[in-house]
């Protein structure tokens, strides 16, 4: 199998594995019970916390563990949600990020020009705050097509403007790969996954600044374990999630990962007519390459690779094979549209693979456009 949908999710480190399965025999107690055995479990939550923490150059205080980046990006939006406030973000966004928006309560969210390459134009996002801006919420690395924010101007732009906009953004596709020390970009508000870092699904996180603590409000009831999202504290998840993005330190290499995405490019560049590529040559995520195919379906190119054990992605996971939105919001030419394939890369990929992968995508695409 070639797997080359790591962006979708990613498959654990076989040393969490050995590690989730041994926290739920060892650990099975309630961290919020009162005995030593639940304080033992607690005492592991909290060595998690240091973990990401450290990773982050955050506080331990200022981590709080989600569902995922989904339930994170919700909490975020939905505390700062009011009639009285406006938002800012762009049309780049993760869907969980779109659809809160549009179900939120702000009296307008207001949305950033970029290029055609998913980079936001600096002087739309300062031309869009007014006084009553309460929050920016941007995507760190898009999803789709890889491209990478400027967080650090993008911050100094805000707080120039107004300090105490809460600056939020969503580093799912960040977090593991590139950097993400809050302190140096200048965030407020950071949400990410555990199984986009090879650890456990169903677990993720949320960096809220100290000073902006206050601003947030919970969005579940009850035990108050994680102050924003209640519920029993899925100790093994996180712990394993922890574990994983230390992991990721050693195992993943970035120019490892910048090498295979630039053969699988030129080769795909060099064999194949009438392409284009989405995803940006510099300031751009290495594990993430989109490219468009003239004139074929994607998810029926898709479908064709699946038949030899490739499996990719046409656009994101959520768009469950609809025309891409972040395509559309790049001006991409109609006759592309229909064809973009999103390669996701990880350490499993050698360029051995990739090879493989063009000599099928050459035949399935001459066969789709004898067709449409």
């Amino acid at each position: 199998m070639i797997y080359l949908d790591n962006a979708a999710t990613t498959r654990m480190y076989d040393e969490v594995i050995d590690i989730e399965k041994d926290f739920e025999k060892k650990f099975f107690a309630n961290p919020s019970a009162l005995h030593s055995f639940g304080m033992d479990v607690e005492n592991k939550v909290k060595e998690a916390r240091q973990i990401i923490a450290s990773y982050i150059n955050s506080n331990e205080n200022e981590i709080y563990f989600t569902k995922g980046a989904t339930e994170s990006n919700n909490i975020i939006i939905n505390s700062i949600a009011s009639e009285k406030n406006t938002a800012i973000t762009t049309k780049l966004e993760h869907s969980s990020v779109i659809d809160a928006f549009d179900n939120s309560s702000f009296k307008e969210v207001k949305l950033i020009s970029n290029d055609n390459q998913g980079f936001i134009d600096f002087d739309s996002l300062e031309n869009l705050i007014d006084k009553d801006t309460k929050l920016v919420s941007i995507i760190y690395v898009q999803n789709e097509i890889g491209c990478i924010q400027d967080i650090r101007k993008i911050s100094d732009i805000i707080k120039r403007k107004n300090k105490d906009i809460l600056f939020h953004i969503d580093a799912t596709q960040a977090l593991g790969k590139i950097s993400c020390d809050v302190k140096k970009l200048g965030v407020d508000a950071m949400s990410f996954s555990s199984h986009k870092v090879h650890g456990p699904k169903g677990i993720g996180g949320l960096y809220v600044k100290d000073s902006f603590k206050i601003k947030i409000k919970p969005v579940l009831f009850g035990g108050r374990q994680e102050i924003f999202s209640s519920g029993t504290t899925n100790a093994p998840a996180i712990y394993s999630f922890a574990k994983a993005l230390e992991l990721s330190n050693k195992k993943e290499d970035f120019s490892y990962i910048r090498d295979l995405n630039t053969y699988l490019r030129e080769i795909i560049e060099n064999t194949i007519s009438d392409i284009h590529v989405n995803s940006p040559y510099e300031n751009s995520s290495p594990y993430i390459l989109n490219i468009a195919f003239k004139n074929i379906k994607s998810e029926v190119l898709l479908h064709m690779l699946e038949g030899d054990d490739i499996f990719v992605a046409s656009g994101s996971a959520c768009s469950k094979g609809n025309n891409s939105r972040i395509l559309s919001a790049l001006n991409l030419d109609e006759k592309y549209m229909d064809g973009a394939i999103r390669f996701s890369f990880s350490h499993d990929i050698s360029k051995k693979d990739l090879d493989f992968v063009v000599e099928k995508l050459n035949q399935y695409v001459e066969e789709i456009r004898k067709v449409f």
